[in-house]
C-alpha cells in the first residue's frame, strides 16, 4: 500500500509543459525543435496549444496557433501565431514562418524567419535552420539554431539556441533520443523515451548547468501523446530542482510547467 501511494505521490508531483520527445520530434510540433522535421506532417490543418511556466512568484503563458500546409512529395511549411505573457504584464508577440525541403530520402533541410515585438514595441527578427536525416536504417541525427536574432531595437544580437541529436527508432517513430542544448547561459543534456505510434506516452531526464554560475539542477518530464483520426490531443508537463536561468521568457527559469496542445487535420 505504501509503495502504490509513494507511486501515486510521485506521479501527482510530476504532473505540474516541456518539448519532450513525443512532441519534439514527430507530428505537427516537430518544427519547434528543428524545421527540419516538418515533414512529418501528412496532412494539411491547424494546430494549438497553451503552455504555462510557474516558479518562485512569478509565472508565464504561452498561447499559440497556427496553420500547416499539405505537404507535398518534398516541401512543407507552418506559418503561427504566439503569444507569451508574464505575471507583471510583461509580454511577446511572435510571427513565424518555417519551411523545408528534402533533396534526397535521407536528408531534411529546414529553415524559417519569425518576427516579434514586445510591450514596449520594440522590434526583434530571429532566423531558424536545421537539417535532419538518417545516418543508417535505424540512427538518425538532427542539428538546428533557433532564435538567432538578426535584428533587434533592444540591442541584443546573435546568441540562439543550438541542438544536436542522435536518436535510434526501430519503426522510425524516435523511441530513443540524446539530446545536447545550449544557449548563451543554459547547457542541457537530455535523454528521452517514448512507446507507442498513435498513442504515445514519453519520459524525458535532463542535466541542466548555468554557463555563467555554474548552478546545476536536474529536469524530468513526462507527456502523452493520442491521436482519433485526424485529431490529435497532447499532455506534458515537467519540473525542475531549481532555475538555471535569467530569462523569464525561459523554461529554464521556472520550476515546473503543464501544457496541452491540439492538431486537427483534413
Amino acid at each position: 500500500m505504501k509503495k502504490v501511494f509513494l507511486l501515486i505521490l510521485v506521479i501527482s508531483t510530476l504532473a505540474v509543459a516541456s518539448q519532450l520527445e513525443i512532441f519534439s520530434s514527430s507530428g505537427e510540433w516537430a518544427f519547434f525543435e528543428n524545421p527540419a522535421r516538418l515533414l512529418s506532417m501528412n496532412k494539411q490543418g491547424v494546430m494549438g496549444s497553451y503552455q504555462v511556466f510557474s516558479g518562485e512568484g512569478e509565472s508565464l503563458g504561452t498561447f499559440l496557433v497556427g496553420l500547416f500546409q499539405t505537404p507535398a512529395p518534398n516541401i512543407a511549411g507552418v506559418l503561427y501565431l504566439k503569444r507569451s505573457t508574464l505575471t507583471e504584464s510583461s509580454y511577446r508577440t511572435t510571427i513565424e514562418y518555417d519551411a523545408v525541403f528534402s533533396p534526397e530520402e535521407s536528408l531534411n533541410v529546414g529553415a524559417g524567419v519569425s518576427f516579434t515585438m514586445d510591450q514596449e514595441e520594440r522590434k526583434e527578427i530571429d532566423l531558424h535552420g536545421g537539417v535532419s536525416g538518417y545516418l543508417f536504417k535505424d540512427v538518425g541525427f538532427g542539428a538546428s539554431v533557433r532564435d538567432f536574432t538578426l535584428w533587434s531595437q533592444k540591442g541584443n544580437y546573435m546568441g540562439g539556441t543550438y541542438l544536436l541529436k542522435l536518436f535510434y527508432d526501430s519503426s522510425r517513430k524516435n523511441r530513443f533520443s540524446y539530446s545536447l542544448v545550449f544557449d548563451q547561459e543554459v547547457l542541457e543534456n537530455r535523454i528521452d523515451f517514448a512507446i507507442g505510434s498513435e498513442q504515445k506516452a514519453g519520459l524525458g531526464v535532463s542535466m541542466l548547468s548555468n554557463t555563467k554560475t555554474k548552478e546545476s539542477a536536474v529536469k524530468i518530464s513526462l507527456g502523452f501523446y493520442a491521436t482519433v483520426n485526424n485529431v490529435s490531443v497532447g499532455f506534458s508537463t515537467f519540473i525542475i530542482s531549481s532555475p538555471v536561468s535569467s530569462d523569464p521568457f525561459s523554461e529554464y527559469y521556472y520550476t515546473q510547467g503543464t501544457g496541452i496542445r491540439f492538431a486537427v487535420r483534413w
